[in-house]
């Protein structure tokens, strides 16, 4: 007999071990089906010992163990990906299991797929593994890619490519399978089972090297022969987990080739300010030459709107100069895109005479004005993208009931009214979750807008990678609304988006102001990247930003007693470092939303006492590292 120390994969576990006993010896690393309460869930085997070897501490038992049912042929996770997960937890104050169950693909922690027996070895394991970074347009990284699986594959090393969203593996595959169509392997979430079957039984038969093609949630399925990881569209917020214990994928998949001694390659147009400092410091590489300057063929164009100093009745969206543009093109059959920074009718509702703004009271975030047609019926609803809470909206205000309800701000919907009067008989598509719900749908849209002459697609940021390189003119409808990002990266974010619509587009990339143009259009303008990054740099050491410091933001929620109550709990559990609290701007007097943020020296980073000061406190707690926003 054996007794059996597991750590249970569960979503956001707080249960560190459990112990078991069982007739039969498993291998450490091993997934087995344990009971917990009246379910059975996978857990990960990290210790085995005789009994005989625990006589002394089972008779000193107050509890019995439970027994384990046989099991044979139990799937056996690779030491490195156990490794990378215990090294996560000095950086992240989550448990081991909750950190295991992030990295691990959705079928295999479900236990609904064993674990792939990947034991191919690498040829030569003397790598390089300082990351190296490389700043350029998509066109110039896939030639430098390409380069690199060549080199891999003449060393029968295989390479691990990931992309940050689904839409991308099919598009990185079409660019970088040329001649090697029989070895590239691709891996998403939104796959159908078969796809997905087909790809793990190719990924442990072929005896060859491979490429693999993946978003992060597979990457810890990688053969033992990878010798390189790029890590494409390193600068997208889509690397960074939605759900605790929101795990950056750029630092997991760092940390996981530096302990199986892997190379990595982070590649962007705008790559984050934090790799581009260590790059400075020589902490990282540079490859290939260092990108000073990114040109495009298409010509950036600032239309900016005269001040008015009486209000236009009709507010118009597209300016005369753009909608004449917008003709010529379609006349020639060409493609038109347009950026909308919102999705629904208006961005906010209020009351014109007592001022009453329209708030979801699950979030405190205003609610949004969307409208939605069933035949011919048209109804609209307040709908709250924190949330996800959508009601019906209101036709007099709760407060004075005045029925003067004012729309503030604009969204998809409402330019899509204004080009359907500018342009009615011209096709249209609007690209956003209301019509592109699924990855499926959303190949739908682009392919019809690639396959369309004389079009005009409407998308939001969503729609980004799902962009053909055929667009003749792409427009931001309003600067101002695109710039409005509510995180401490806004500038960064900004420069990404208006560089990718440039890449995209053939002619002219409008972009619609009504200020006078700032330091990022004049950058985009003429491509200074490496000018942006010096400025952004400054601004950040000058106010102790990220990289020269870690957040770590908690956040709290309730009545204004319940908040001061909780704040107090976090005062007497974290006493190593100081907490600055502060209220959210969504908070409402029905609902308090409160943040505490810490500032931890580079120096003092990472510090285990805050972790484990962090992981006692209790889980309706939200604790986020270097959280993408922090108010």
């Amino acid at each position: 007999m054996f007794i059996v120390s597991v750590i249970p994969l569960i979503k956001g576990s707080q249960v560190e071990t459990l112990t078991y006993y069982s007739s039969q010896e498993y291998q450490i690393g091993s997934l087995i089906l344990v009971p917990i309460r009246k379910k059975e869930v996978t857990a990960l085997v990290t210790e085995i010992k005789p009994v005989s070897a625990a006589k002394t501490a089972l008779r000193a038992a107050t509890f019995s163990l439970r027994k384990l049912n046989v099991q044979k042929n139990c799937p056996v996770i690779p030491i490195g990906v156990i490794e990378t997960a215990k090294k996560l937890t000095e950086f992240y104050p989550a448990k081991l299991g909750a950190i295991l169950y992030t990295l691990l693909p959705p079928d295999i922690r479900a236990g609904a797929r064993p674990y792939p027996n990947l034991t191919k070895e690498r040829a030569d394991v003397d790598t390089d593994i300082t990351p190296a970074v490389f700043t350029g347009r998509r066109e110039d990284r896939m030639i430098i890619y390409r380069q690199q699986i060549r080199q891999n594959f003449a060393h029968k090393n295989s390479v691990l490519f990931i992309v940050p969203t689904s839409a991308q593996v099919s598009k990185a595959k079409a660019e970088l399978e040329n001649g090697i169509e029989k070895r590239v392997i691709t891996f998403a979430s939104t796959y159908s089972k078969s796809h997905l079957a087909k790809s793990y039984k190719t990924l442990q038969e072929a005896k060859e090297a491979v490429l693999i093609v993946s978003t992060p949630s597979f990457a810890m399925i990688a053969r033992e022969d990878v010798s390189t990881i790029i890590i494409d569209d390193s600068g997208s917020t889509f690397y960074k987990s939605k759900n605790r214990p929101y795990l950056d994928f750029r630092d997991v998949l760092k940390l996981f080739a530096k302990i199986t001694k892997r190379s990595v390659i982070l590649g962007d147009m705008v790559i984050s300010t934090e790799d581009e400092v260590l790059r400075r410091n020589e902490i990282y590489s540079t490859l290939e030459e260092h990108t000073q300057r990114i040109q495009f063929g298409s010509n950036l164009i600032i239309a900016a709107k005269e001040t008015e100093t009486v209000p236009q009745k009709n507010f118009q969206i597209l300016l005369p100069d753009t909608i004449d543009t917008i003709k010529r093109t379609l006349t020639l059959k060409g493609k038109v895109f347009l950026y909308a920074a919102r999705r629904g009718l208006a961005t906010a509702v209020l009351c014109y005479d007592c001022g009453y703004l329209f708030r979801c009271p699950d979030s405190g975030t205003p609610y949004s004005l969307m409208r939605t047609v069933e035949g011919d019926v048209e109804r609209r609803w307040f709908v709250s993208s924190t949330s996800g809470k959508k009601i019906r909206a209101a036709d007099v205000c709760p407060r004075c009931n005045s029925w003067r309800l004012r729309e503030q701000g604009f969204g998809i919907q409402q330019i899509l009214d204004e080009v359907s009067k500018i342009f009615p008989q011209v096709p249209k598509i609007t690209f956003d979750r209301t019509t592109a719900t699924t990855h499926k749908k959303a190949t739908a849209l682009a392919k019809q807008f690639s396959s369309t002459k004389g079009i005009i697609m409407i998308g939001t940021h969503m729609s980004l990678p799902y962009l053909p390189k055929s667009i003749d003119v792409s427009v931001v409808t309003s600067y101002e609304a695109a710039r409005a990002l509510a995180t401490w990266r806004a500038d960064e974010t900004l420069l990404s988006l208006l560089y990718t619509l440039q890449e995209h587009t053939l002619k002219e990339c409008i972009v619609q102001t009504r200020s006078e143009p700032d330091d990022i259009l004049k950058i985009a303008r003429r491509g200074l990247i490496d000018s942006f990054y010096t400025d952004e740099i400054e601004i950040r050491e000058a106010l102790n930003y990220p990289p020269f410091c870690i957040f770590i933001l908690l956040t709290i929620m309730g009545t204004q007693e319940q908040v001061t109550s909780y704040e107090a709990m976090i005062d007497s559990t974290i006493t190593s470092q100081p907490i600055s609290y502060y209220n959210s701007p969504q908070s409402h007097q029905s609902k308090i939303i409160r943040h505490g943020l810490l500032r931890i020296s580079k120096s003092n980073w990472p510090d285990r006492k805050l972790m484990d000061e962090l992981r006692s406190l209790p889980p309706f707690i939200k604790v986020e590292v270097n959280p993408e926003r922090i108010v």
